[in-house]
């Protein structure tokens, strides 16, 4: 066998390999979109690279107390120096509407060539959920006389494919808006929130 025919053989089993591999990528993602996975993994992975470099913490799914018999879960919380951040995390992947005083917001998949609709759905405002948790949060902090930490609330689409039609001035964000939230200087500045002690209280190990 000639040196030619090595190097294409070669070449063509690159192609093949590098195929499947990226075939197999984009089954997985398909298979997290679809589970609703993907949206959580990507906040969750950019909050843990954020939080890892500064000694900040995050917790996840942490249930607090609304009522005597009501609760409300936190999907992701950061805890810096100064803020206390809470995140409700989304899976809609497609064009998403919605303002604050909505009880539901839409969900609409299009044609992109025609602007057909191919599909449509409802689901809670999302806003409201993420407002209930701040509440509860403010009320747990000030209960333990921790009342002066600034706490923050927002609504993350995570998945990259979801495009924003949502109300004005709305702490909604896209999965690029997220990024460009945490780089804001006043998140890493020194601060008189007490890292451990926070999240201690927040986890229900205080």
């Amino acid at each position: 066998m000639q040196t030619w025919q090595i190097v294409l053989i070669a070449i063509g089993a690159a192609i093949i390999v590098i195929t499947a591999a990226v075939c197999g990528v984009m089954l997985y993602t398909s298979q997290q979109r679809k589970k609703g996975e993907l949206a959580l993994n990507k906040v969750t992975a950019k909050l843990n690279r954020f939080a890892g470099i500064r000694s900040f913490k995050v917790l996840s799914n942490v249930t607090l107390q609304t009522g005597k018999k009501e609760t409300v879960q936190i999907d992701r919380i950061l805890i810096t120096f100064n803020h206390v951040l809470l995140f409700k995390v989304c899976s809609q992947f497609d064009n998403i509407y919605g303002d604050a005083k909505d009880a539901t917001w839409v969900s609409v998949r299009t044609d992109k060539k025609t602007n057909n609709t191919l599909a449509k759905s409802t689901f809670d405002n999302p806003f409201r959920e993420a407002q209930k948790a701040n509440d509860a949060v403010r009320r747990l902090l000030t209960q333990h006389k921790l009342g002066k930490v600034q706490t923050e609330f927002y609504v993350v689409f995570g998945d990259p494919k979801a495009n924003l039609s949502i109300g004005k001035g709305m702490p909604v964000l896209s999965s690029k808006e997220l990024g460009q939230l945490l780089s804001r200087s006043k998140y890493s500045e020194d601060g008189p929130v007490d890292v451990n002690e926070v999240a201690k209280l927040l986890s229900g190990e205080a």
